[in-house]
């Protein structure tokens, strides 16, 4: 009488070992890699936002033959494209019309427009507004609102902006560099991770790294 064979078929604990460890070490090798793609990701969404108001006050201004203003709140973090909810077309004024006018009564009767926050936007959490710098001006906005005006022949207030994503550690953080260009009007932009990336962009060095 044969004896019944025995099956083999299983998974000895050196094998399952063996591939627990396989396992480890490539998580553990994948796990950076990974970390750093969704973080890149994440700046760049965060970034192509505020870009995209900027962009629209831009295109704004050339189809409305007026300028138009983003502010930027760097206490709370946010940017809005204010638009009037009435708007008062001077350009389209003639002449005449404004000789007839008596200057004392039209300012007596004139009131704030009302404006209307058009395209309004927040920095994802993790984020702030490390640099905001109106070149014209010679003024750092550290606290409160701060404005930056695109014009109708497509000129713009120059400009540099940092977004820094906050981290526990210096090493970490990232930015993104942008600057508007006074007399284009032209938006360019650069990743990086210290100040002094961005003191070299800000001064031309990377001029090629167009948005």
């Amino acid at each position: 009488m044969r004896a019944k064979s025995r099956d083999n078929s299983g998974f000895t604990l050196i094998e399952i070992t063996l591939v627990v460890l396989i396992m480890a070490i490539m998580t553990a090798v994948g796990l950076p890699n990974f970390r750093e793609l969704y973080e890149r990701s994440d700046m760049k969404a965060a970034a192509a936002e505020f870009l995209g108001a900027l962009r629209y006050a831009q295109q704004r201004s050339a189809m409305e033959r007026m300028p138009i203003r983003i502010v930027i709140d760097v206490d709370k973090q946010t940017y809005w494209v204010p638009v009037e909810q009435e708007k008062e077309r001077r350009h389209y004024k003639t002449r005449r019309s404004q000789r007839r006018t008596n200057p004392r009564a039209e300012n007596s009767r004139r009131r704030k427009p009302k404006e209307i926050k058009e395209v309004h936007g927040i920095l994802p959490k993790g984020y702030i507004f490390e640099f905001v710098y109106k070149v014209a001006a010679d003024r750092e906005i550290r606290r409160g609102e701060g404005e930056f005006f695109f014009y109708p022949d497509g000129s713009a207030d120059a400009a540099y902006f940092t977004l820094l994503r906050v981290a526990k550690k210096r090493d970490d953080e990232r930015r993104v560099f942008l600057k508007i260009s006074p007399a284009s009007g032209v938006i360019k932009s650069l990743e990086g991770t210290t100040l002094d990336e961005g003191s070299d962009f800000y001064r031309g060095y990377y001029d090629g790294y167009e948005t």
